[in-house]
């Protein structure tokens, strides 16, 4: 009965023991796993802040084109009337204020807790 016992016993700690091995593999999986979501992370918000620097010259860029766009029609009035109404000349500024961009939210930063 004791070496029956015994046996038992042996199998059981040979089951622990590769149960255990199973358990520390899917761990440094899922560490692997976290860690390349958080450089994916990383990645996707520089790559959303290039969007956003590109997003506000854009702005800018538009703004400045309907202010030249806004001098000329001025000019050309200006030359057909002489001295007649002329339109108001928008600038820049008003333009990109106007289009506030708001920025991308960040994501949720992932720990990893070993038991």
């Amino acid at each position: 009965r004791s070496a029956q016992l015994e046996k038992e016993v042996a199998t059981l700690k040979e089951k622990i023991h590769h149960l255990d091995d199973m358990l520390k593999s899917q761990q440094r999986k899922v560490r692997q796993m976290i860690e390349q979501l958080q450089n994916s992370k990383m990645v996707i918000q520089a790559k959303d802040g290039v969007i956003q620097e590109l997003k506000e010259k854009v702005a800018y860029l538009e703004a400045e084109n309907l202010e030249m766009h806004d001098r000329i029609e001025h000019l050309i009035e200006k030359q057909i009337s002489r001295g007649g109404h002329s339109s108001r000349v928008r600038s820049k500024s008003e333009y990109v204020s106007s289009q506030r961009l708001t920025g991308p939210k960040p994501l949720p930063l992932i720990r990893v807790v070993e038991t």
